[in-house]
């Protein structure tokens, strides 16, 4: 009688035979490997939208700095006018039907055109209290106090207090310029540019 044990050995052909209990692991591997099935065809899902392409980042650019080179160096320019005219540049791209599809642009064209409009009717409002207080003054004040400094005092108050306006609207239309370049998303503030359009 052979001393080998069962499952050891050589089969009926005289081939070697594979010890016991090993016959089910030698099975193939499934397609992915280590037992976990392949990825398919299907891409693996993301977990943020693209950043818009550099064309994008270029037009929405020149939307915020239209406006602001408008409000700016057209007011210096042409008398304070150019405060009236920063919504042109902006609604001209945001109406332009090859940006209508573009989510990233539509909204930093809409932003600057609120920035525009906001800066019109600020504009207006600033003018209308100017010349009302001068009339309002010249009409109810006696001619001693029309010869004293008393209307200096409200003129300077109405300048200072569109002038602080007018420097904060600056400074966050810079900053809305250097986000649109850089591919970021940014909302002025309300009370710089007042929500009234939507993307």
């Amino acid at each position: 009688m052979s001393d080998q044990q069962p499952g050891y050995g050589y089969g009926p052909q005289g081939q070697p035979q594979q010890p016991y209990g090993a016959q089910g692991w030698q099975q193939s591997a499934p397609p992915g490997g280590y037992g976990y099935p392949s990825a398919g065809p299907y891409p693996s899902p993301g977990y943020a939208a693209p950043p818009p392409s550099a064309p994008s980042h270029s037009t929405a650019m020149w939307a915020h700095l239209s406006a602001l080179l408008t409000v700016t160096a057209g007011s210096a320019i042409c008398c304070g006018i150019g405060a009236f005219l920063g919504w042109i540049g902006p609604m001209s791209m945001r109406n332009d039907s090859r940006n209508k599809n573009d989510p990233y642009l539509r909204h930093h064209t809409t932003e600057a055109l609120n920035f525009g409009l906001t800066q019109a009717i600020m504009a207006v409002i600033g003018t209308v209290l100017y010349f009302s207080t001068m009339i309002v003054y010249g009409m109810v004040a006696n001619a001693a106090q029309r010869a004293s400094a008393g209307l200096a005092v409200p003129m300077l108050t109405i300048i200072v207090m569109m002038g602080g306006y007018a420097l904060s609207s600056v400074v966050c239309s810079i900053i809305a310029t250097m986000k649109a370049n850089r591919g970021e998303w940014w909302t002025y503030p309300r009370l710089v540019a007042w929500p009234m359009l939507k993307p």
